[in-house]
C-alpha cells in the first residue's frame, strides 16, 4: 500500500480510482506499442546511423512499456485488498446506521409514542361520542319507520346512511355523435296489381358505422344482394354522416360506505377501557 500511495499522492485511493488508472495505463501501453511499431517499420531500408537511432528509440519505448506494465500489475494486485477494505468499511457504516436507527426507534416508542397515544385517546373519545349520537339517531329512525308502517301519517324517514353516505346511482344511458356511416337503402313493397296483392313493407335503411383506415378515409364495403319479392336487387351503400351510438353506459347502483357500527376503537394504554364500542 506504501507504493500505491505514491501513485496517487493527491487522490483518495479507492477501487474506482485504481480501475480508472489501470485503464489509463493500458491505453498508454497500447499507444507505446503502436509507436514502437512505427519506429521499427522502416528498418529494412535504414542506414547504420538511422538503425542505431531506431534501436535507441525502441529501447526507450520498451523501458517505458515495462514501467507501465509493472504499474498496471501492481495496481491489479492491490485492487482486491482495496475492494475488501471498502466492503469492510461499508459493513461498519451500515452497522452504525442500523444502531442509530434502533436507538431512534427506541426513543420514539418510549417518549413520542406516549404523546401520540394520549392524543389518540382524546380524539377517539370525541369520535365515540359522535358515533353514539348517530347510533341513537339510527335507533330512533328505525322505531319511527316501524310506527309509520302501522300508522302511515307521513312518509318513511330515510336514515343518515342513505342521505349522506351513499353515492348517487349511475343511470343507464348512451352517448351519441355524428360519424361516417355506410347506409343501405332497401325499397318498400311494390304496388299492388289487379292480380297480385303484396303485404305492405315500408322502405327502410340499415346504417353501419364505417371503419376508418390509416389514411383517415372510410374503408369501402361491398354491396349486398337483396331478395325483393322474387327478384334479386343489388343494394349499393352510400357513405353519409349519421348520428350513431358510440358508447353505452349500464345502470350502476350507488355504493354505501362501511357502516359506522363496524368501527372499533381500542384503548390507548394497557388496562384502560375500550373506547368504542363501549362496554
Amino acid at each position: 500500500m506504501n507504493m500505491i500511495a505514491k501513485f496517487f499522492p493527491k487522490t483518495a485511493i479507492t477501487s474506482a480510482t485504481i480501475r480508472a488508472e489501470v485503464e489509463r495505463v493500458e491505453a498508454e501501453i497500447y499507444s507505446h506499442q503502436a509507436k514502437m511499431e512505427g519506429v521499427l517499420a522502416g528498418i529494412a531500408v535504414m542506414n547504420d546511423s538511422q538503425h542505431a537511432q531506431a534501436e535507441t528509440d525502441a529501447a526507450a519505448i520498451k523501458r517505458a512499456i515495462m514501467r507501465l506494465e509493472a504499474r498496471a500489475n501492481h495496481l491489479a494486485a492491490e485492487l482486491p485488498n482495496v475492494i475488501a477494505a471498502e466492503e469492510a468499511a461499508a459493513r461498519v457504516a451500515a452497522d452504525e446506521a442500523l444502531r442509530q436507527r434502533a436507538e431512534a426507534a427506541r426513543k420514539a416508542n418510549a417518549k413520542e409514542a406516549a404523546k401520540l397515544l394520549a392524543e389518540y385517546a382524546t380524539a377517539a373519545a370525541r369520535v365515540s361520542e359522535v358515533i353514539a349520537k348517530l347510533e341513537a339517531l339510527d335507533i330512533e329512525t328505525t322505531a319511527v319507520n316501524a310506527a309509520l308502517r302501522s300508522n302511515p301519517v307521513a312518509e318513511n324517514v330515510a336514515g343518515y346512511d342513505a342521505v349522506h353516505r351513499r353515492s348517487h346511482d349511475r343511470p343507464a344511458g348512451e352517448r351519441r355523435a355524428v360519424r361516417p356511416c355506410w347506409v343501405y337503402r332497401y325499397p318498400g313493397s311494390p304496388r299492388d296489381t289487379d292480380k297480385v296483392k303484396f303485404q305492405y313493407e315500408a322502405p327502410h335503411e340499415v346504417v353501419r358505422r364505417a371503419d376508418i383506415g390509416p389514411d383517415g378515409k372510410a374503408i369501402p364495403v361491398p354491396a349486398v344482394q337483396h331478395d325483393y319479392y322474387g327478384r334479386v336487387l343489388t343494394i349499393i351503400p352510400t357513405l353519409e354522416d349519421r348520428e350513431v351510438v358510440i358508447e353505452r353506459v349500464s345502470f350502476r347502483a350507488g355504493q354505501c360506505e362501511a357502516p359506522l357500527s363496524s368501527v372499533r376503537l381500542p384503548p390507548a394504554f394497557a388496562g384502560e377501557d375500550h373506547i368504542w364500542p363501549r362496554k
